[in-house]
């Protein structure tokens, strides 16, 4: 393994795709030497059988950087592979169980969206609120979240919705992963606030927390440039 490279696994957020990760993030990581995996994070239904395929797509040592649901498959990840997964970078992410609400909410999801009522969701229940206040007129950017989750479909949405649904609580993998992990959230996240992270920081020995003004839960594209700059000098 030591002539191995390490291999920077990057797992998007529900919904989205390998467009949720920057040219500048991407130029950064193959910077320091890092090889780029985009993780299929969109034939599943269960949020181990992500993180084992994400585990099966390369060989050696990994860092796995997650959004969203992304960084729940990170922990995942860590929790299967402790050995390989050499750091975690958790963005805009939750590492308990579902909270109650939403998982009540997520079966009445499903069913709309198999009677042909994605677009309505996306556009009208998922992405509005996932913006901070001065990002909520950039059309591009909109369009890009619809576009994302428009061009996966409907039988994506479900199994990624179940498997939110049913995923385990990893919040001890925190406390027992032994590599550093950045947790970067966006100042003005609803979904998934500043206050988790903070709690999720204090439990992880080596973590590294930093809370970002000007962004909501789309972090890595509202602010690109403060997730390369913090990610670089992490790295480093």
């Amino acid at each position: 393994m030591s002539n191995t490279r390490t291999s920077a696994v990057l797992l998007p957020g529900n919904m989205c795709d390998a467009r949720m990760w920057t040219d500048d993030v991407r130029a950064l990581l193959l910077k320091h030497g890092l090889d780029i995996i985009d993780a299929d994070v969109a034939q599943d239904d269960s949020i181990a059988s992500m993180a084992a395929r994400a585990l099966s797509a390369a060989e050696g040592p990994l860092l796995a950087i997650g959004f969203s649901m992304g960084g729940i498959v990170a922990l995942e990840m860590a929790r299967q592979a402790q050995g390989r997964v050499l750091g975690l970078v958790l963005i805009d992410t939750n590492a308990t169980a579902d909270l109650p609400e939403r998982a009540a909410v997520r079966p009445g999801q499903q069913a709309r969206v198999r009677d042909g009522q994605l677009a309505t969701i996306v556009a009208d229940e998922m992405k509005p609120v996932y913006l901070a206040a001065e990002n909520r007129g950039d059309v591009a950017l909109k369009d890009l979240l619809f576009d994302m989750a428009i061009g996966l479909g409907p039988d994506v949405f479900c199994a990624q919705s179940e498997a939110l649904r049913t995923r385990a609580d990893n919040v001890t993998v925190l406390g027992d992963f032994a590599g550093p992990i950045l947790i970067l959230c966006g100042a003005e996240d609803r979904l998934c606030p500043p206050d988790w992270h903070r709690a999720m920081a204090r439990r992880a020995p080596r973590a590294t927390l930093a809370v970002i003004d000007g962004a909501g839960h789309m972090l890595p594209l509202e602010r690109a440039d403060a997730l390369a700059m913090l990610l670089g000098h992490w790295i480093d």
